[in-house]
């Protein structure tokens, strides 16, 4: 999509009510209609994410799930939600109705880290009551010319040292998932609620020059 010098003004994210704008869920739901969902990529997906045959990845913008957290019951969605036909083929005849699937969390980030590492945090609390997978994503739109993915990793790191509520086993190191994109790391942490390790990789991406006034 940035390759491609695709812009989108901020107006056309106003609510409802025009009276503010609703940037990271409007930009998510560009980024699966424009990019991840458009049918080219989703052949490319199919000849070259699986080893298997056939295999489909679908997406699917802020999807509802529950969630238990202190012993109540709530509801809350994912930013983007990933599912695999053929893990899924595998997990329903294992004799689960609901399907697995990745949930990939999405944030703005113009003015510091705080919310980003937010979502870090709901991670840790929440026990999701329909089945995911062990590992998370995070997407940060970076549309703050004065950052870059290095500044903004740094400035998680520097959050996450000193945030008591998170328990970080690696803070964000550089994990390279394709060749030539080197904004995108891995982080550790521990659930809070029965301390198991899971993984989070993270995507930076520079929408300065995606987002427009």
């Amino acid at each position: 999509m940035i390759n491609e010098a695709k812009t989108y003004r901020k107006d056309i994210f106003l609510n409802e009510n025009k009276t503010r704008y609703n940037l990271e869920e409007g930009l998510s739901e560009k980024f699966v209609d424009d990019y991840l969902g458009i049918l080219d990529n989703l052949n490319y997906y199919k000849r070259n994410i699986s080893k298997q045959p056939n295999i489909d990845l679908y997406f699917n913008n802020e999807a509802k799930q529950s969630y238990t957290e202190n012993g109540v019951i709530k509801d809350d969605f994912i930013d983007i939600k990933v599912q695999e036909t053929g893990l899924s083929d595998i997990w329903s005849k294992s004799g689960n109705q609901q399907q697995i699937h990745l949930a990939i969390e999405c944030k703005i980030v113009e003015n510091g880290y705080s919310e980003y590492v937010s979502d870090i945090k709901k991670m840790c609390n929440r026990s999701f009551n329909t089945p995911r997978l062990n590992f998370e994503g995070q997407i940060a739109y970076i549309i703050n010319p004065s950052y870059t993915h290095l500044s903004v990793k740094s400035g998680i790191n520097t959050n996450l040292s000193s945030n008591s509520e998170i328990i970080t086993i690696q803070d964000l190191k550089p994990k390279v998932f394709k060749e030539g994109f080197d904004a995108s790391y891995l982080s550790v942490h521990n659930r809070n609620y029965n301390r198991q390790q899971f993984s989070i990789y993270h995507l930076m991406f520079d929408y300065t020059k995606v987002v427009v006034n």
